[in-house]
Formats: structure tokens, sequence, C-alpha cells
């Protein structure tokens, strides 16, 4: 069962002072990243804006705004 939460606030990615931080964070290792980033997409995820990994990791953001990496395994 999934409750909304009527106040909610989307996180801010990457992290910024005085903003609503993320609440959690999932790496997800996979052997390719490009595929499922895809995949990812078809599921209503966007990759960030804002990229740290290079061809290690790719960060994307959930529907919810919880951001979450896929990894090279």
């Amino acid at each position: 069962m999934f409750i909304e939460e009527p106040d909610y606030v989307r996180s801010i990615w990457p992290e910024e002072a005085g903003m609503q931080q993320k609440q959690m964070h999932f790496d997800f290792q996979v052997d390719d990243v490009l595929e499922m980033m895809k995949k990812a997409e078809e599921l209503g995820a966007v990759k960030a804006n804002v990229q740290f990994g290079n061809e290690n990791f790719i960060t994307m953001i959930d529907p919810a705004g919880h951001p979450f990496c896929l990894c090279r395994k």
C-alpha cells in the first residue's frame, strides 16, 4: 500500500544548501548502463541534468524526484 504525502517536497539534485535533500539513493549495478537508462526512461525516470559518473554510472531521477544511479558492473 502506498500513501501520498500531501506536503511532499521533491529533492534537489545535485544537493543545494537550504533545499530539500535526497531522502534515499539507490545504486543499481547493471550490465549495460545505456540500455537500462532507456528502460528507466520508459518507466518515467529522467536523466539528471548534472552528471558526475563519466562512463561509470548515470544519475537518474525517478518520477517522485528521488535520484538513483545505474552503475556499470
